[in-house]
């Protein structure tokens, strides 16, 4: 398939006239009196609203206009219009004004008995240009008298139709068509000299001839013409089969070139420079009977004709809007071949829409900004981008394009909405094809028709980033394709949520959750993603997916770390921003390896195990290796790669426990220069022989987070690369990075990386990768697409969540496997771990009540010191958490409650002073800037409200928006039945303190005296 990536700039201005609207053809005017007729010229106005129409037989003896009677032997010239007021109210009636075309003869005012068509229109001059002349202006006397002057003489004038056509004009004699002209021109200025008047309305052939010779006529004869009009088909001659004509058509270059020659002809003459061309009848065939106008080929062939048509035309009207025609008779079926818009039974044809795309460019005031021959792209003033694509051909060559179009637009969200007629979408006629080609469709038929007559109607919300937005159409031969995009401004009702209704969510991000530094592996079928948990307990969890888009726990590598005085919480001390981080997992020989550091303790981590699952065995390797990356190459010799701005490659003993001595060490990369983030996050990889590393460093001019790779030939050899990937999903200026690559069975790779979010913390996101030249290459130019194919290794799989609600009576009937997986924190459910390394002779679990209480044993300022904080995950864009507090045998100067867990916390608990109990809510502020530490004597939090509770019980609740970074929190109590705010608006933020995404927290901690207890039970958690 062939593709094509255009980039269309907001400042430019390609000109395009764009006159789709102006004017439709249609069969003789006397067929307006037929309910069908009528039926489908209600269906074209309503879709597309042409401006002017324009049909033969004006003054042919159907319309009655012109009457001759003998009275004592004296001829008496009569006019009639009243079948021309009918006509003429029903257009008005619609929104459509005359093309006035002045033909063709009535009988009795010919001079000959020449006739065309199934209904014999006199095609010869008058017999006299005195009548002639009397009842033109009779005509035009009648209309300004009946709709008015004013109105009227609006009403473009055209002389006759395709003098130059024998059949048409009697032997075709110009000099007798310049004569009925002049006699007409003068006759009608007479009248009102606003009249706009043209000729001589001919078709190909001879044009260039007869458009030479009635500017020459005119210019002799000093006639003001007011414009030129002629005709353009563009097919070649037909093969006449049966009742049908089969064409091929011309390349439109031709055409267009042929169009041009009449605009060259007219400017040679100076005063007549720059006359307005109307072509008044366009089409691919010139014969009613060509299948090629059913078609969706058609369609195509005249998208291109209509952004071209106005480069040298003031107008173009297509010929016809519907298939009431009767030129070769009444056509035997619905798909005929006819020239319309529409089928017989209202169908619209593929054609229909191209008109209706078309006439969606000027509904509104703007811009063309882009345009050639597969596409028209407007920028309108309101910010809109509107535009038609195309793929035409002219013979089928089973050719597919894909067009990728990037548009200047401001970063904000937007609503792409495409209208698409193609072959396989909006295909009436195969639809009638398949049913047996019925002459004449049932009711039941014709509705199946004009329903497959519809354009496929799509929409899509995406996000730009970097001032872009990119729209990709896949077209097979001979679609036309339109498109809106247009920004949004989401006003959802209180509480509504789309994706829950739907319980459908996109694929990014990942987990929705705080899950960094993410490092990915498959065996077999199954995926595991490893992330930092830095001082939570358990630690080092580890997800395991089977489509690398829904994620469920599967274990955590340990319970306790090394237990320090910090990681333990004991006094002031503790791990906060800490712990370990950046782990790499890899799978080898049977054996999994799990290898992190420990920022607090400064160590490096070794863990293996023969199953995911564990038991996990621990050791030390010598050394510190920030932000490792383990490979293991084809001769099974041990390898990382580590570093901050400086990257070096290092090679393990065997037992990995230390570097080698001898063993290769050197510096690969280097980026210390970087004042802001250098290269860092390894992760390394051997794959077809080459050596691969993947790093994230900032851009050195802003603060931007990016994907770099450098590859090499051999470990010793140079790595040579650079960024990858430099690209924020339309999120809030966050760049996406660090993580790792993975394979699928078939072959295909995507990278796991995270995203900065926000108080939620730090998010997966899964990027399509493919290569070239052997280099990875993310996402489709550049971008992360919303949308792609992944492969789901195990169909049907239904996974845990992430999150959970809690009744604290622990686990039913489980195997020993799934207990351990799914309750692998000290037995509680696995979503959920404790702040720091639990004091578990603490803890009371009373499963039989649900109910699980925490007694205090330290003195804290604040509730970031307290031990044994039960935590989980909060998760994007929303979430809410509820829980039942016992406080009952809280102490003095005791709170307890649920938490916004961070840094900059914000809870709603209870807490007693003076013998009473207080529901209260209490804050600690963030600190402006992401690089705040956490502060070595922290302070005790803000009391924002107090309100005096009675009981022994209370059900607390947090309400969290983490949505475009809102990152607010709201604090509530239950009040009998109902739940009131307490406190303010707490706003939530992502610092280096705790180095954490927000979590919910149950907690207790004594300000006075220990030994006070909490209970919670009943906890409730909500996405939202």
């Amino acid at each position: 398939m062939e593709k094509r990536r255009i980039i269309v700039h907001a400042d430019d201005i390609v000109p395009f006239h764009n006159q789709v609207d102006y004017c439709v053809g249609t069969g003789r005017m006397g067929l307006a009196l037929q309910k069908e007729y009528q039926a489908q010229l209600k269906l074209v106005q309503d879709e597309i609203g042409f401006q002017h129409i324009r049909g033969h037989g004006l003054f042919t003896d159907d319309m009655a206009i012109y009457q001759e009677t003998e009275r004592d032997g004296e001829k008496i010239v009569e006019y009639n219009f009243t079948y021309l007021d009918l006509v003429m109210d029903s257009y008005l009636e619609l929104g459509i004004r005359p093309f006035l075309e002045l033909g063709f003869m009535p009988e009795k005012l010919a001079s000959g008995k020449q006739t065309i068509f199934y209904w014999k229109g006199n095609t010869t001059p008058p017999k006299s240009y005195t009548e002639w002349k009397a009842m033109v202006q009779a005509l035009l006397r009648h209309l300004m008298d009946r709709y008015g002057a004013d109105d009227v003489v609006t009403w473009p004038i055209e002389v006759w139709n395709e003098p130059n056509l024998p059949g048409f004009w009697e032997k075709a004699d110009m000099q007798e068509y310049f004569k009925l002209f002049k006699n007409s021109f003068e006759a009608i200025k007479e009248v009102d000299a606003r009249f706009r008047v043209g000729g001589p309305a001919v078709c190909g052939g001879s044009d260039e001839v007869w458009i030479k010779a009635f500017m020459e006529f005119c210019h002799e004869n000093k006639i003001p013409v007011d414009f030129v009009t002629r005709h353009h088909y563009t097919s070649e001659q037909p093969d006449d089969v049966g009742h049908y004509g089969y064409i091929e058509l011309m390349k439109a270059e031709d055409g267009f070139a042929n169009l041009h020659t009449t605009r060259e002809i007219i400017d040679s003459y100076p005063e007549y420079e720059g006359l307005e061309i109307h072509i008044t009848e366009f089409n691919t065939s010139y014969i009613p009977n060509a299948p090629i106008h059913d078609t969706n080929q058609n369609a195509a062939y005249l998208a291109q004709q209509l952004s071209r048509l106005g480069d040298d035309n003031e107008s173009y009207s297509y010929w016809t809007f519907g298939d009431i025609f009767e030129e070769r008779g009444v056509p035997f079926t619905p798909f005929h071949g006819g020239f319309g818009l529409v089928a017989n039974g209202c169908i619209p044809k593929p054609t229909f829409w191209t008109f209706a795309f078309f006439k969606k460019l000027k509904e509104k005031q703007g811009k063309c900004v882009y345009r050639d021959d597969n596409s028209v792209i407007m920028l309108l003033d309101d910010g809109e981008y509107r535009g038609v694509v195309w793929n035409m051909t002219r013979k089928r060559k089973e050719k597919s394009i894909e067009f990728t179009y990037e548009l200047e637009t401001p970063d904000s969200e937007y609503c792409l909405l495409t209208k698409r007629v193609d072959e396989d979408t909006t295909n009436p006629l195969k639809v009638w094809h398949d049913m047996g080609e019925p002459a004449n469709p049932s009711k039941e038929q014709t509705a199946l028709l004009q329903a497959a007559a519809q354009p496929f109607v799509s929409s899509m919300s995406m996000k730009t980033r970097d001032d872009a937005a990119e729209i990709s159409f896949t077209m097979d031969e001979n679609a036309v394709v339109y498109f809106e995009l247009k920004p949004v401004k989401r006003t959802p009702d209180r509480g509504y949520n789309y994706e829950r209704v739907m319980q459908k969510k996109s694929i990014n991000p990942l987990t929705r959750m705080d899950y960094p530094d993410p490092d990915v592996i498959r065996v077999e079928d199954t995926y595991y993603m490893v992330s930092t948990t830095m001082h939570f307990m358990p630690g080092c969890e580890i997800l395991r997916s089977h489509d690398l888009v829904n994620w469920e726990h599967a274990t955590y590598v340990y319970d306790r770390l090394d237990s320090t005085p910090g990681q333990r919480l004991e006094g002031n001390e503790h791990v906060y921003g800490k712990g370990m981080w950046a782990a790499t997992i890899r799978y080898h020989k049977g054996l999994f390896y799990i290898i992190f550091v420990a920022n607090d303790t400064h160590k490096t981590y070794l863990y293996t195990a023969k199953s995911i699952y564990g038991p996990w065995d621990k050791k030390n390797i010598e050394g510190f290796y920030h932000d490792c990356s383990l490979l293991f190459d084809d001769d099974d010799r041990a390898y990382l790669v580590y570093g901050n701005r400086d990257i070096y490659l290092t090679e393990l003993n065997e037992e990995l426990t230390a570097a080698k001595e001898g063993g290769l060490h050197r510096l690969i990369v280097s980026d210390k220069d970087n004042p802001s983030l250098g290269y860092e996050g390894a992760h390394f990889y051997k794959i077809n022989g080459k050596y691969y590393v993947f790093f994230i460093h900032s851009l050195p001019d802003r603060w931007r987070r990016v994907e770099a790779c450098f590859v090499a030939d051999s470990l010793e050899g140079e790595f040579t690369g650079g960024n990858v990937f430099n690209d924020d999903r339309g999120y809030c200026g966050q760049g996406v990075a660090q993580g790792g690559i993975v394979d699928t069975p078939d072959g295909k790779w995507y990278a796991v990386l995270f995203q900065d979010s926000g108080a939620i913390g730090r998010v997966p996101v899964l990027v399509p990768v493919t290569w070239e030249n052997d280099y990875p290459v993310f996402g489709v130019n550049g971008k992360l697409p919303e949308e792609f194919e992944t492969e789901n290794l195990k169909p049907g799989y239904e996974y845990t969540s992430l999150t959970t609600s809690d009744n604290f009576r622990g686990a039913p009937e489980l195997s020993d496997s799934e207990r351990k997986r799914l309750y692998g924190c000290f037995g509680l459910k696995s979503a959920w771990q404790f702040n720091h390394e639990p004091k578990m002779s603490l803890i009371d679990w009373k499963k039989e009540q649900g109910e699980f209480w925490v007694t205090t044993d330290k003195i804290s300022r604040n509730v970031t010191q307290a031990r044994n904080i039960l935590t989980q995950r909060m998760i994007y864009p929303g979430c809410v958490g509820e829980v039942m507090l016992d406080f009952s045998q809280l102490n003095e100067g005791d709170y307890a409650g649920l938490c916004a867990f961070q840094g900059g916390y914000g809870f709603v608990g209870v807490t007693k002073r003076d013998g009473k109990a207080y529901a209260v809510m209490m804050t600690k502020e963030a600190a402006d800037g992401f690089a705040q530490k956490w502060p070595q004597e922290p302070g005790y939090g803000q009391e924002w409200e107090a309100v005096p509770i009675e009981g022994d019980k209370i059900r607390l609740k947090i309400e969290v928006d983490f949505t475009n970074m809102k990152d607010e929190a709201k604090f509530y109590f239950a009040e009998r039945f109902w739940w009131k705010k307490i406190g303010n608006t707490h706003k939530l933020a992502f610092r280096l303190d705790h180095f954490t995404g927000c979590r919910f927290g149950l907690f207790v901690y004594s300000t006075q005296k220990t030994g006070g207890k909490a209970g919670f039970s009943n906890f409730v958690y909500k996405e939202r």
